[in-house]
């Protein structure tokens, strides 16, 4: 006897279990833990494909979950866009890398 209904993934038509994409499990990572070239990476990537990215960067930002695969190619992933957008946030308010406030006198 059957109870309840199976949980996860969608039936496609032939009842096989079709699973939905994951996304990559993301390590804590913070704008001042990475280098500037990866700071870069993602500042450029944040702008649109980056087809020139090196194949040992990309790994790395992958690894982090700052960077996903896509059907379209690699790009940069919701947790690297926002990382991103508050370290700029950070800059304009005059913050340092670390989100601490910079005397600017």
């Amino acid at each position: 006897m059957r109870r309840g209904r199976a949980t996860g993934g969608h039936r496609t038509p032939g009842g096989n279990r079709r699973t939905e994409p994951q996304p990559a499990p993301t390590a804590h990572v913070g704008w001042a833990d990475l280098s500037a070239v990866e700071q870069s990476a993602l500042k450029r990537m944040n702008r649109g494909p980056y087809p020139d990215l090196d194949p040992a960067l990309l790994a790395r930002l992958l690894e982090f979950g700052l960077a996903t695969e896509r059907p379209q190619g690699i790009g940069i992933s919701r947790a690297g866009r926002e990382l991103v957008i508050e370290a700029l946030l950070h800059a304009r308010e005059g913050h340092d890398a670390r989100g601490e406030r910079q005397d600017i006198t």
